[in-house]
């Protein structure tokens, strides 16, 4: 069964992107060579519609719609929507955070389920938060929105990365023998594959925004049901597993703020970014990141059984490690200016 529903919604992504190409191309939803781009070609968005479109088309015929799938459902075709006008029209992110907060309010209410527990964070017992869990809840779903969105830089990147964390997720959620993460985990990993071939290496068609906005969305809302529903693994393991893109945004926005520049506003100071101004190929940093996504994963798996305080301080250790290596680039990129 896990196996089919990931097999069908790859067939339906795949089998859906021509159209959405040509969907794309009739609509004025295409990314222009210039300014942030990387890309010389004009290219196609509404990647992202194939891919939510097989988890929407998909999962009615696998579960029971309950609160929970319900609230799923219609919260994630809210942030395809949203995705759907910034491809074609462009939206700022006021209006990215109002449709967040809504979307995750849905799940909320709608669901009753909240990020209330962060397990034994600091070594002195269980962190409940209660309703305090709430605005805590808006705050994290925005949060992973806005990584996965700024790390879709690059031909296969947030795919990747997005592909790897669905697959560690189905793993832990059948360890914890939590069906409904499971099931609709493999969903987002068949469709996001589907999607996965028309990207990378050479891409055909760009997720967009529609893609991003629906893989956070996602990502967030399984973290939660993952970690504070029936069958809870430890509340910092999808944190470590989302451990690249939630690091990146938080330097970038730390940066931003320290400069006196406007934090969400769209720069070239991404770890992508300096890694290629450093002077590594495309390809090489695509596949470096995919790399050290995985390590993150593998590092969430070895720890999963810990204290929420150990797994912190593992996470505090690679993160030094990745600030080293950013200080590096930095120093490459200055020294290849000097010359």
């Amino acid at each position: 069964m896990p196996f089919i529903i990931c097999l069908i919604s790859f067939i339906i992504s795949s089998v859906t992107i021509p159209s959405i190409i040509l969907l794309a191309n009739s609509n004025g939803a295409v990314a222009l060579p210039g300014k942030r781009h990387i890309h010389t070609d004009p290219t196609p968005k509404f990647g992202g519609v194939a891919i939510a479109l097989s988890v929407l088309l998909v999962s009615p015929f696998i579960f029971s719609v309950d609160r929970v799938i319900g609230s799923y459902l219609s919260a994630s075709a809210l942030m395809l929507l949203l995705g759907i006008i910034d491809d074609v029209r462009g939206t700022n992110w006021k209006v990215k955070m109002l449709f967040s907060v809504v979307a995750a309010s849905i799940i909320i209410f709608g669901a009753g389920i909240w990020i209330e527990n962060l397990g034994n964070l600091f070594g002195f017992g269980e962190v409940h938060l209660g309703f305090w869990g709430i605005p805590f809840t808006l705050f994290a779903v925005f949060g992973v929105i806005n990584a996965v969105n700024l790390i879709d830089g690059l031909n296969g990147l947030a795919c990747g990365v997005s592909s790897i964390a669905f697959l560690s997720f189905a793993v832990f959620a059948s360890i914890s023998g939590n069906s409904a993460v499971l099931y609709l985990s493999l969903a987002n990993l068949g469709a996001t594959l589907g999607f996965f071939r028309y990207n990378y290496p050479r891409a055909r068609i760009f997720m967009g925004d529609s893609g991003s906005l629906f893989l956070g969305f996602s990502l967030a809302v399984l973290a939660i049901l993952l970690t504070q529903g029936q069958g809870k693994i430890n509340p910092m393991a999808p944190v470590i597993v989302l451990g690249i893109p939630i690091f990146d945004t938080l330097r970038v926005l730390i940066v931003r703020v320290k400069n006196k520049r406007p934090p969400f506003r769209a720069d070239k100071t991404h770890l992508h970014h300096l890694m290629i101004r450093s002077g590594i190929p495309q390809g090489r940093v695509v596949k470096t990141i995919w790399i050290l996504s995985s390590l993150m994963s593998s590092l969430a798996f070895l720890f999963f059984n810990a204290d929420s305080w150990l797994i912190l301080l593992a996470f505090g250790i690679i993160v030094a490690s990745i600030g080293v290596f950013i200080e590096k680039l930095r120093i490459i990129k200055l020294s290849a200016a000097r010359k």
